[in-house]
């Protein structure tokens, strides 16, 4: 009877010991690639795979059943992933997709600190690859969840989120083109979509379910757009060259929704308060607009079709 109870007490350690398995995949093919990883904790998986001349890889994992993958083909490429906490995804690819062809000079950084938590860089090539990109995912909390894509060169994508439940994307197609978001709150939603050159979005969200869309197609257009409060809506459509757009709101539930298409049109919108809805539409070359909204339920349609146009909007209570 006491050997039996041994064996199972053994049987039982065992299963343990199995259950504490971290697991790490690494497979180099080239010349000079490095990778280091390290695994503290329950259940952790890691696979990283490189393709070309010295890649490097560094891959830190804390905690229990965190996944990562990390792709590299190119050479000189960099990846440094670091998850902290329970159940995190993240996964990095720089080269390896349709049409990928060399993949120079790209990095990409990932950090979660937190719970429930996903991540996903990808950096793929065109007909002549992509080159000398960036793109780093830092998020602190719980259940966020971020996704970049960038197809050219000197592309940039920054993401930090902290606290519960942000969701951001960032899409990028050509050269030289930035998007960043910083969420700090829980329920916010981010979206920015970029195709050309030159194009630049920066996105700011504080405070709860706060939904920021900002899309542009052409060569050398901003979008700037801040939120801070509960439930407010921004919408930046623009499509040319060279158009600006700077949108702010500050309090609950307002929306405001900017279309311009043409070149050199610009537009600036500002929400303090409650309920509050703004509207432009600019159609044409180097039109501008200004809408500020002060206090609650004011409702602002600006519809300008021409070159040189301009239109001030002041409402308050």
């Amino acid at each position: 009877m006491k050997k039996l109870m041994l064996s199972a007490a053994f049987l039982m350690c065992g299963a343990a010991v199995m259950a504490q398995f971290n697991v790490s995949n690494v497979n180099q093919t080239g010349n000079g690639n490095g990778s280091s990883v390290g695994q503290t904790g329950l259940s952790n998986y890691s696979t990283v795979d490189q393709v070309g001349d010295t890649n490097g890889s560094d891959v830190d994992q804390v905690g229990q059943y965190n996944y990562n993958d990390v792709d590299q083909l190119g050479n000189d490429n960099s990846s440094d992933v670091d998850q902290n906490g329970y159940s995190n995804y993240a996964e990095m690819h720089q080269g390896y997709g349709s049409g990928a062809s060399v993949n120079d000079g790209n990095s990409g950084y990932i950090w979660q600190d937190g719970d429930y938590n996903g991540a996903h860089i990808d950096q793929y090539g065109d007909t002549d690859g992509s080159d000398n990109n960036y793109a780093w995912i830092d998020q602190d909390g719980t259940y966020n969840s971020s996704y970049m894509s960038q197809v050219g060169d000197y592309n940039g994508a920054e993401n930090q989120q902290d606290g519960y439940a942000n969701g951001s994307t960032i899409l990028q197609y050509g050269d030289s083109n930035y998007g960043g978001a910083g969420q700090y709150g829980d329920y916010n939603s981010n979206w920015i979509y970029q195709v050309g050159d030159g194009n630049y979005a920066l996105t700011f969200q504080y405070g709860e379910s706060n939904d920021s869309d900002v899309d542009q197609y052409g060569d050398g257009n901003t979008a700037y757009a801040t939120q801070d409060g509960y439930a407010n809506v921004s919408d930046v459509d623009q499509s040319g060259d060279g158009n600006y757009s700077d949108t702010y709101q500050s309090g609950d539930e307002n929306d405001s929704d900017v279309d311009q298409t043409g070149d050199y049109n610009s537009s600036t919108v500002g929400q303090s308060g409650f309920l509050n809805e703004s509207n432009v539409m600019q159609m044409g070359d180097s039109n501008t607009s200004s809408v500020g909204q002060s206090g609650n339920n004011h409702l602002s349609n600006v519809n300008q079709i021409g070159n040189g146009n301009g239109s001030t909007v002041s409402q308050s209570n």
